[in-house]
């Protein structure tokens, strides 16, 4: 107030009075002051300002247009940027516009106020944002676009460095407030500008929140931009930048990211990372970015340490790569990842083909360093598949290096490198390709010469000159031919090929490279193909048609019927080179070599030539002719020829090639020009030789054209016998000709085979070739004989007419012995047994062709005949085959056929019909054949209704019966027996049917004995015959079968026949068909007794049976015994056993104890141990079945004192057997308890395992207990001490296994003779209790039933603290109670448990409930015993309190 008053007191007249001296000077003076004033600080002017404001009435400077001149004035000149707010206390002091007069003037100053006031919102706004700058600065700046952009890149980094870092909104509203001070004041930017700036602070901002918004401010894909959304409003935040400036302002802060970072794990670089990502099309230069930072990842994988700016400044990035493979040797294998690298960090910029080029030659480079040549030879057959031609260095060094045993490769990088290389440095590869190409030539023949040097040889696929490997090459020369015939090199072939064997140094200073290359030009062609052998790939299935020549495509159409191989059928035009064969190659080797030693070293090329001309054969006839004339020895040539299939072709070259030979050895050809001779005719010129040397074969020939002239007839014979082969093809009878012509047999079997034919012709061509391949006629008769028999179909009339018509015989019986085994062996199976007539002449021809002394049979060829004629007039229906089998009754083939027309006739050739023992047979055996047959099944005249009941029976027999007279005795019993004592007569007949029939036979037999006592001599009638038994013996056997059938009414063989019981009615069959013989009734019995039947059953049948036998029950037990000891010997029995033999021996002991408590006095026990002590007492059989046989009788019988040693003797052996078998007993070693017990300690000793403990168990209980007062201490018991060594001997996991296995044994003691006494148990127990075994030791001292050991056992259940499975479980629980210690347990941890458990198995009804609770009762625990009868009898647990218990109790008892 007192400056403001002092400018009125002073100032203001002191400026009048300077205006009126001098006008317009204090307008002046009074700017500059305040001005001037105004520079360090606007509070003054503000003084004045204030008061000249246009409502002041008196004002300091009147004039308002001076008042805006000078308030702009100081505003603009205050260097301070505090001052902001004096700046807007001053604007607001100014006139506004309208006020006053208006002037130009005026309104000029009123625009610069206006402007004012944007400048002063500008630097509000920086104010706002912490970036305060003078009014002088904004309006200084405001026409200046580089400060501008400045200015604003300052305030937006400013922000983007606060701390903590500012939000997004706040960005946001800092956009608005950038493009306000642009609209406002810094309008020399556009608008895009600031947005870019903006977006660009973002980027730059270092968080990645703040880059992602800086992604919504820009396009980040290529797609086209929506117009209206671009024009929408660019004030707002939906304005975004173009996608080529978002380009740019990615990579420029990905690149200043990326340039700040340390390494790939810094910070700033996954930042770069997410800027780069915010374009999503990822263009080429962000893509670059990306892959310069994955080329870190690399580089540190890969061990090199270098900053991420040093990579991007790193001017050749090949560099990076090489320092990569200089860190680490092996880095070169790793080519993926160093060819990704080159990518990423675009070595060669963008031209892919020659980064991947240098890459590859580094790798490749390395590799040869390190002698990695599979390696190298991967990079450069890569190089070589690019064409990039920068590699030939590498690819000639690898090609060079003699290390690298792949010839062939080595071959194809030395073409690729003289392909691309620099003319200078042709004449260097030239010459190593030179050397190399030498060395493959020895290294494929040193291959198939010297097979152990295969593993060194390996020729490349892609090789031009050797295509396939060696073993492939083999495997291709027509199916090893050529390889067979390498391996039999002569020993100078390997001498001179070994020799030429030299290393590549020694080729090129025995060979010069302009010679090489001139020879190279004459033999080698490139090949085309699989490689050498290919040629012989497959000839058209491999042999060429017959009448076809095979010849080169070239001349197809000059040959009469060619034939083109297959493999060569692809020639087009003369460009096509076929591959070589190796014996090719080798040929060319070899004579490279001799070549070399300029004559010194002679090739031997015949077995080349063989080779060459056996290849060539099928595919080019010419060519093979000539290898062949180029052989030093001509005969070298069969070695050729033989190898060939026997066709036209192949036997017609050799003719031709013999005669060829023979011409020039007579009459030498010049060799300078084609003589005549090769244009001839062949067929004519072999024709021509043949006569020549037939008609002059006396003359004396040179022993050389002898062995040509021999080799040639022999040829001529093999084309006949072709030709004569081709004849058997033509009858398409199936004949391999090329077998037929080689294989001897196969032409011996094939000619036989014609024979078997009806056809003349064929049989003809047989017979021709027999005779002329020296086959016996002999044997073609003889298969045409057999195939007439066989297989030809004819009849027995039109095979007697066709052999007869061949006179076939007259050379067959020359050797009858060979003819009958062939009929025999060939003919007479095929023959069918009822075909009289067949069988007739088969026989007929053996006795014509004089055989009946080789027959081995009892009948001869011409009794067969005799007997087949007449078999063929009354039996037709015989089968004859069966009939004269030796091993076959023939009266069983005779009695399907015999009838009463023709038994007569029959009867008559018994004296000719042997049987199966060699005897003849009789009339009366045929008779009583046809007599059986008559009886059960009729006969058309006789008897024409087969019988059914028992009168047609009846009348059957009465029919048989006059027939008896031709019957001898021994017949008519067997009638007889047939039909009363056959399965058949048992079914059929009754047994009084059966009684009838056999008293009539009885009355029968004694009419005849009366008849023949009154004749003295046999009339026609009477049989004649040698009979086995008399007619008194047939009377006596008869009689014995009356009287058995009478004892079939017996009530005891009734019963047995009429129950249901199937054993039963099976011993009463067998009974009826016994006829009570004593060794059938015998059989029976022992049946019987095996099947564990009643003593007293056998008395009764041998008491039934006709006797007397002579059998007691006692023989027959003998017998099932030792049918018994039979089978478990192993021997054979008398009777098969259906069950096992113990079993069966238990039923016989069992059947023998129960009669003889019974005192039926059969059999008695001492019996049986006497037949059976011998088996039990034999060392030389196994010792179980002895055991079980003892403990059978033991079960059964008391034993004897040596019985029982014995039984324990066998026992104890079994057992030392299985677990000791190093230990041996007699019978002495265990006599006495003393013995034994001594045995046992021994045992007891070396036992530590289950398993012997185990047989320990066993081997106590197999001897008798031992009670000897020396064994009463109770810590000498055997049983203890096995139980002590059992749980001291096992570990501490196994104890509580080891602690149930010892209750187990006590258990298994139980109520046995071994029953442990109370002081063992209580022993066992305290050890068990040592050992911490509660459970199992408990079990023992309840189950002992002992009242000291219950009432220890209660102690220990008392000092039990808690329950755990370790000392109670169920089985503890159910001891308790079956102990009835419930009472006992009341004040322990187990009542509860105990009670539990009672409840929950109360259903089973083991224990009574009520009856506990009594005994709590009783014992005074009346809460105890209330509250088990409440939970008992259903009681709800609500209910279950003290009182009701207490109060229930008195109501229950």
């Amino acid at each position: 107030e007192k400056y403001v008053k002092n400018a009125y007191q002073w100032m203001v007249p002191f400026l009048h009075r300077c205006e009126i001296q001098t006008p317009g000077v204090a307008n002046k003076l009074l700017k500059e002051y305040l001005v001037t004033l105004a520079k360090e600080d606007l509070n003054l002017p503000l003084k004045i300002i204030q008061h000249s404001k246009p409502d002041c009435q008196q004002k300091i400077i009147p004039d308002m247009d001076q008042l805006m001149v000078i308030a702009l004035g100081c505003i603009y000149s205050c260097e301070r940027d505090d001052q902001l707010s004096l700046c807007y206390d001053i604007l607001e002091c100014l006139p506004q516009r309208g006020y006053g007069c208006e002037t130009d003037i005026t309104n000029s100053l009123h625009d610069q106020v206006d402007q004012l006031e944007k400048i002063l919102s500008v630097s509000e706004l920086l104010e706002k944002h912490g970036l305060q700058k003078p009014i002088s600065f904004v309006k200084e700046t405001q026409s200046s676009p580089k400060e501008a952009h400045k200015l604003m890149v300052q305030l937006t980094r400013h922000t983007g460095r606060k701390h903590p870092p500012v939000s997004e909104s706040h960005w946001k509203s800092l956009l608005e407030d950038l493009l306000d001070m642009q609209q406002n004041v810094y309008k020399c930017m556009d608008e895009d500008t600031c947005y870019e700036i903006f977006t660009e602070s973002l980027l730059c901002s270092g968080r990645l929140e703040n880059i992602h918004l800086a992604g919504q401010m820009m396009h980040c894909s290529s797609l086209p931009i929506d117009p209206q959304g671009n024009t929408a409003s660019k004030s707002k935040t939906h304005y975004k930048i173009s996608y080529e400036k978002s380009i740019q302002l990615v990579l420029s802060a990905g690149r200043e990211y990326f340039n700040s970072s340390n390494n790939l794990t810094d910070p700033c670089m996954d930042i770069a990372r997410s800027c780069l990502q915010l374009i999503s099309d990822c263009p080429s230069a962000i893509q670059e970015e990306l892959d310069l930072i994955r080329a870190l990842d690399y580089l540190e994988e890969f061990g090199i340490k270098i900053l991420p700016l040093q990579v991007r400044l790193c001017s050749d990035r090949l560099s990076l790569i090489k320092n990569c493979l200089a860190e680490c040797p092996t880095n070169y294998k790793k080519s993926a990842k160093l060819l990704c690298l080159a990518n990423l960090l675009r070595v060669a910029g963008d031209d892919q083909a020659e980064r991947k080029g240098q890459v590859l030659i580094l790798l490749a480079e390395q590799a040869l360093h390190f002698q990695d040549y599979r390696s190298a030879n991967i990079h450069c057959q890569e190089l070589m598949a690019t064409g990039y031609s920068q590699s030939w260095d590498v690819c000639s060094q690898l090609g060079q290096s003699e290390s690298y045993q792949d010839l062939g490769t080595r071959q194809e990088l030395m073409a690729f490198a003289l392909t691309h290389c620099p003319p200078s440095a042709i004449q260097g590869l030239l010459a190593a390709s030179s050397s190399l190409q030498t060395q493959i030539l020895y290294q494929a023949v040193n291959y198939q010469i010297l097979p152990s040097e295969r593993e060194h040889v390996h020729v490349s696929e892609s090789s031009g000159m050797i295509s396939k490997e060696p073993q492939q090459a083999e495997t291709k020369v027509s199916t090893s031919q050529s390889t067979d015939l390498l391996y039999r090199t002569t020993a100078t072939t390997m001498k001179v090929l070994s020799n030429t064997t030299m290393t590549t140094k020694a080729v090129l200073h025995a060979v010069s490279d302009a010679q090489w290359w001139k020879k190279s030009l004459t033999y080698l062609r490139p090949l085309q193909g699989d490689g050498f052998g290919d040629a012989l790939k497959s000839v058209s299935g491999g042999t060429a048609e017959i009448g076809k020549r095979g010849c080169h495509p070239f001349y197809e159409s000059v040959i009469v019927n060619p034939f083109i191989a297959e493999a060569e059928s692809i020639y087009t035009t003369y460009q096509h080179s076929p591959p070589e064969s190796f014996a090719e190659v080798l040929l060319r080797t070899g004579k490279l070599a001799e070549t070399k030693s300029e004559g010194e070293n002679l090739f031997p090329a015949t077995e080349v030539l063989l080779q060459l001309s056996n290849d060539a054969l099928l595919k080019d006839l010419t060519l093979s002719l000539a290898y062949l004339l180029a052989l030093p020895q001509a005969v070298d040539a069969n070695k050729c020829f033989e190898k060939q299939s026997h066709l036209a072709s192949s036997l017609q070259l050799a003719a031709y090639y013999y005669s060829l030979q023979i011409y020039i050895c007579l009459a030498p050809c010049f060799k300078d020009k084609c003589h005549p001779l090769y244009r001839a005719d062949i067929k004519e010129l072999i024709k021509m030789i043949t006569n020549y040397v037939s008609d002059y074969a006396s003359a004396n020939w040179p022993e050389e054209i002898v062995t040509l002239v021999e080799q040639l007839h022999y040829y001529n014979e093999r084309l006949m016998d072709f030709t004569q082969a081709q004849i058997l093809q033509d009858l398409g009878k199936g004949v391999d000709v090329p077998r037929f012509l080689a294989d001897a047999q196969y032409k011996r079997e094939t000619i036989l085979g014609l024979a078997e034919t009806l056809e003349e012709r064929v049989y003809k061509i047989s017979l021709s070739l027999a005779q002329r391949y020296n086959v016996p006629f002999w044997e073609v008769y003889m298969t045409h004989l057999e195939f007439l028999f066989t297989d030809s179909g004819l009849s027995t009339l039109e095979i007697e007419e066709r052999a007869h018509n061949l006179n076939l015989f007259e050379t067959l019986k020359m050797n009858s012995e060979a003819f009958y085994e062939h009929m025999a062996k060939y003919v007479y199976p095929s023959i069918e047994g009822r075909d009289h007539q067949r069988m007739l002449y088969y026989f007929t021809l053996l006795e014509d062709c004089g055989c009946s002394q080789y027959v081995k049979h009892a009948i001869k060829p011409e009794t067969h005949i005799k007997l087949l004629k007449k078999f063929k007039a009354v039996a037709s229906g015989l089968n004859y085959k069966n009939f004269a089998d030796g091993n076959q009754n023939p009266l069983m083939a005779l009695q399907p056929v015999l009838t009463s027309q023709n038994v007569l006739s029959i009867s008559k050739l018994a004296s000719k019909i042997p049987d199966k023992d060699g005897n003849m047979l009789s009339s009366s055996s045929i008779h009583a054949a046809w007599l059986q047959k008559l009886f059960w099944r009729g006969d058309s005249y006789l008897l024409k209704i087969k019988p059914q009941s028992v009168p047609e029976w009846l009348q059957a027999y009465d029919i048989c019966g006059k027939y008896f007279d031709r019957l001898l005795p021994s017949d008519i019993v067997i009638f007889i027996d047939e039909i009363t004592f056959s399965s058949k007569a048992i079914n059929k007949l009754t047994v009084d049917a059966r009684i009838e029939m056999t008293k009539k036979a009885l009355s029968a037999v004694n009419q005849i004995i009366e008849k023949s006592k009154k004749k003295s001599t046999d009339d026609g009638g009477q049989i004649t015959g040698k009979s086995t038994i008399t007619y008194e013996g047939a009377l006596n056997h008869l009689q014995q079968s009356l009287d058995h059938l009478e004892t079939l009414c017996h009530s005891f063989i009734m019963y047995m026949k009429n129950t249901d019981q199937d054993c039963l009615q099976r011993y009463g069959y067998l009974y009826d068909l016994s006829r009570s013989e004593k060794k059938k009734i015998s059989d029976l019995a022992v049946i019987i007794c095996m099947d564990g039947q009643p003593l007293d059953m056998i008395q009764k049948l041998l008491e039934v049976a006709v006797g007397p036998l002579g059998i007691s029950p006692k023989d027959v037990i003998y017998s099932t015994i030792q049918n018994i000891i039979a089978s478990l010997s192993g021997n054979d029995t008398d009777f098969p056993l259906v069950k096992e033999p113990l079993k069966v021996l238990e039923d016989i002991v069992s059947a023998v104890h129960t009669s003889v408590e019974k005192g039926e006095k059969l059999v008695f026990a001492d019996d049986l141990l006497e037949w059976l002590r011998p088996f039990c007492g034999n060392d030389s059989l196994p010792v179980k079945p002895r055991i079980d046989v003892l403990q059978i009788l033991e079960q059964a019988f008391h034993l004897s004192d040596e019985d029982c040693k014995l039984l324990a003797f066998f026992r104890t052996q079994a057992v030392l057997k299985a677990c000791w078998p190093e230990i041996k007993v007699e019978i002495s070693d265990i006599e006495n308890e003393e013995k034994r017990y001594h045995l046992f300690l021994e045992l007891l000793k070396s036992s530590h395992t289950d398993v012997k403990f185990q047989h320990l168990v066993l081997l106590l209980q197999a001897w008798p207990p031992m009670k000897s007062t020396s064994l009463a201490c109770t810590c000498d018991n055997p049983w203890v001490k096995l139980g002590t060594s059992m749980l001291c001997s096992c570990t501490h996991e196994e104890k509580e296994n080891v602690g149930n296995e010892v209750l187990k044994i006590c258990r298994s003691l139980y109520d046995t003779k071994h029953a442990l006494s109370v002081k063992c148990i209580k022993e066992l127990c305290l050890m068990l209790l040592n050992e911490s075994l509660l459970l199992p030791s408990i079990k023992l001292l309840i189950e002992s039933q002992d009242q000291e050991l219950h009432a220890l056992a209660i102690e220990q259940i008392t000092a039990v603290s808690k329950i755990s499975p370790v000392n109670c479980d169920s089985e503890v629980l159910s001891l308790l109670l079956d102990a009835k210690l419930v009472v006992k347990c009341v004040s322990t941890l187990f009542y509860p448990h105990l009670i539990n458990h009672l409840l929950a198995k109360q259903e089973e009804g083991q224990w009574d409930a009520e009856e506990i609770a009594q005994q709590l009762h009783i014992a005074g625990f009346d809460i105890e015993a209330g509250s088990l009868m409440m939970s008992y009898r259903g009681t709800h647990p609500a209910l279950r309190t003290f009182n009701t218990a207490f109060a229930a109790i008195k109501h229950w008892f």
